[in-house]
């Protein structure tokens, strides 16, 4: 058991080390979006007016 604990700790020391001497990942700067475009910015068209000419409730019941 002894021996198997001494194993264990020589295969992990290694891999501590290296751990511990790499460097850290720099983080990207955040980089602004693009602006919309401009149709994204136009008001929605008005569906319902035209289609109330068209699809209307019939009056017969």
């Amino acid at each position: 058991m002894r021996k198997l604990k001494m194993k264990l700790c020589a295969l992990m020391l290694p891999l501590a080390v290296s751990a511990c001497g790499s460097m850290p990942v720099a983080p990207k700067p955040c980089v602004k979006p693009p602006d919309p475009p401009a149709w994204i910015m136009q008001p929605a068209p008005d569906w319902q007016t035209p289609l109330n000419g068209i699809i209307s409730p019939s009056e017969n019941g």
